[in-house]
């Protein structure tokens, strides 16, 4: 952890870009197609569970609160999980580092690296350490509002409601504890 004044600030894993993005995209050869159920659902926030592209083991929660697209991926076998943005005109690869902070907790600090969606929309996302995910979820849960902040390109900070993340958040954390 390193500090930033008085708040312990846990600094998010930074995974190479290529990893973090093939595991984005369902990496893999296999042409096999996603399989995944709603296992809850709560405001504009959705939990769900299945198997990838290629077959491996995902959990996840997405929401759009302000039309802002935001998801957590937990795929099987993985020491990280996934926060993955909707960015317009990011470019593959670029590097943009930034700042979450959910109500009055700690913030946390990532450099999210862009990729594009399965539809072809642009986005970023960075991983986050699996054995920092409790706390993550806590917060995640138990807060009213997200603030990110990002350090480049001229994005301005989001601010996002987390009404009905406790309901998905409990399905999306027990179906993580059942991955193989």
């Amino acid at each position: 952890m390193k500090l930033q004044g008085k708040t312990a600030v846990p600094a998010l894993c930074v995974l190479g870009v290529g990893m973090a993005v093939g595991m984005a995209m369902g990496m893999g050869s296999s042409t096999a197609a996603a399989e995944t159920r709603a296992l809850a659902a709560s405001g504009s926030w959705k939990a769900f569970g299945g198997t990838s592209n290629n077959g491996t083991g995902v959990c996840g929660i997405s929401g759009s609160p302000g039309k802002r697209y935001f998801g957590l991926k937990q795929f099987a076998d993985t020491d990280t999980f996934e926060v993955q943005m909707q960015m317009p005109q990011v470019t593959d690869k670029a590097q943009i580092p930034l700042t979450l902070k959910f109500d009055a907790n700690g913030t946390w600090s990532a450099t999210g690296y862009g990729f594009h969606f399965a539809d072809g929309d642009p986005g970023i996302n960075f991983p986050v350490n699996r054995s920092q995910a409790d706390r993550f979820a806590h917060e995640f849960k138990s807060s009213s509002q997200l603030t990110i902040r990002f350090g480049s390109g001229g994005y301005q900070p989001w601010i996002m409601g987390l009404e009905g993340t406790m309901a998905v958040s409990n399905a999306f954390q027990n179906c993580m504890r059942a991955l193989k």
